[in-house]
């Protein structure tokens, strides 16, 4: 996106990784419209903070990604004492994009991508709202499952509320990226171990190839021309299939009042 010009913003946790990014990015593209902004996924209070600071310094957003995420990690609680998978790849992506809506709105035609994962067809019987955040009942699995199903069921209800009140200029779609190599994989593969390589040379595509349906989504004409909206893509950039669970607009509709 930046060898394309685009006007970049990095919304990082950690901030010194987030500007050796950018660096390298400058660097490679020659693009110097890309910064980093702080934010913290775990702290609904820093994505409201985010949020704030993104709309004084910015008058335009014209592409949303979700892409941001944790995999099978340990049990924690989120700094408000919700299920951290959760927290993070659900609770706080819904909310920013919520409290960014106004600024989509506004463009001539803008994208939300949400980044789910191919392990949301483990959930095919659903899942219990209230043992979101209960240690007890917590597989790190079953959680990363939930998290990823609830990316497409936010998907296809924030779609269906935006089509209800008239506003058809911002496509929302959801993808999965495929296996790729990254440190999202650290809680299935300890690093440098036999394991992770094993897991890297059989099962894994690059960053580069992760990145290619997400991009389809944010940026290819095909989504306006073809009136692509509320879909779950999947490598490379084709349609995928949804369980029933998360076709159901019963079953979204209720995660969003949860939410």
């Amino acid at each position: 996106m930046a060898r394309k010009n685009c006007e970049i913003v990095l919304a990082c946790r950690n901030v010194e990784k987030g500007e050796a990014a950018v660096a390298e990015i400058k660097q490679a593209t020659g693009n110097d419209k890309v910064v980093c902004m702080e934010l913290d996924l775990l702290s609904l209070e820093a994505v409201k903070q985010f949020a704030k600071t993104f709309k004084e310094k910015y008058k335009r957003l014209d592409i949303l990604m979700n892409n941001a995420g944790v995999m099978m990690c340990p049990f924690a609680l989120s700094k408000d004492g919700v299920e951290s998978q959760f927290a993070t790849n659900h609770l706080a992506p819904y909310y920013l994009t919520i409290l960014l809506l106004p600024l989509l709105e506004q463009s001539p035609s803008s994208r939300i991508v949400n980044v789910s994962s191919m392990a949301h067809l483990l959930v095919l019987g659903g899942f219990s709202y209230e043992k979101i955040s209960d240690e007890k009942a917590y597989n790190p699995i079953w959680q990363y499952s939930i998290t990823k199903a609830c990316n497409i069921l936010f998907t296809r209800e924030l779609s269906r509320r935006l089509e209800a009140k008239g506003v058809d200029n911002v496509y929302v779609n959801c993808n999965h990226p495929g296996t790729v190599q990254s440190e999202l994989s650290r809680y299935v593969a300890n690093p440098g171990s036999w394991r992770e390589t094993l897991y890297n040379k059989l099962l894994t595509i690059t960053t580069e190839q992760g990145a290619l349906t997400q991009l389809y989504l944010a940026t290819s004409p095909d989504i306006e021309m073809k009136k692509i909206k509320a879909k779950y893509y999947v490598p490379y950039a084709k349609p995928g299939w949804n369980t029933p669970f998360t076709s159901s607009a019963e079953n979204a509709a209720k995660l969003w009042d949860f939410t």
